[in-house]
């Protein structure tokens, strides 16, 4: 399947939470857990849920692209976004099925996620922020995925956000993909709200 070729535009809104947890083969510490809906008017439109943890010193890209991550679980519905993210950037993107019912009131906004898969229910979540009087600030960072070799194939973001805490809630499936967080509650939550990324 053809795939638009990088630098990819992607506008959206993000919602997600950190955790101290240990999966199952993977080390102990802080991971990312987010969902991320990408609007139309950028390179593609399409949802997305991914984990990630701080990438180690290996394959560093160059000095000044902010927190490197590296990511463990990525699920889309976008064939597109798939093939791409696997073929670009060694992303471990799989598709998903997912569910966004916004609301809330006056400035409070209510966001809540569900989360499938071929093999079954991966999460639901449900999130209140005020996004909306957030000021805009600059974000870089970058994604660092190891090849099995030397390589590291390493992905650059560069864009703005108008980024606040939330308060969130999360129900992990405990005999789906993320099973080894279910019963855990967030260290913090957060929104990006608005976000304009440039990932090349």
């Amino acid at each position: 399947m053809a795939f638009p070729s990088p630098p990819w535009q992607l506008y959206g809104d993000l919602w997600g939470s950190l955790f101290r947890a240990q999966p199952p083969g993977g080390p102990h510490g802080l991971y990312a857990v987010a969902l991320v809906a990408y609007r139309p008017g950028g390179t593609l439109s399409y949802s997305e849920l991914v984990v990630a943890r701080r990438a180690d010193d290996r394959g560093a890209p160059a000095s000044g692209w902010g927190l490197a991550l590296t990511v463990r679980d990525l699920l889309v519905d976008s064939a597109e976004s798939r093939e791409g993210g696997r073929g670009l950037w060694g992303l471990p993107k799989e598709l998903g099925t997912f569910t966004r019912s916004p609301g809330g009131l006056g400035p409070v906004h209510r966001t809540a996620w569900r989360v499938e898969e071929k093999r079954g229910p991966v999460l639901a979540a449900e999130f209140l922020d005020a996004s909306a009087l957030a000021p805009r600030v600059p974000l870089r960072g970058s994604t660092r995925q190891p090849t099995g070799t030397s390589r590291v194939r390493v992905a650059t973001i560069r864009g703005s956000a108008r980024t606040s805490p939330c308060l969130a809630s999360w129900s992990f499936e405990p005999e789906g993909r993320l099973g080894w967080l279910a019963g855990r509650s967030p260290m913090v939550s957060f929104r990006l709200r608005d976000f304009s990324v440039a990932f090349a």
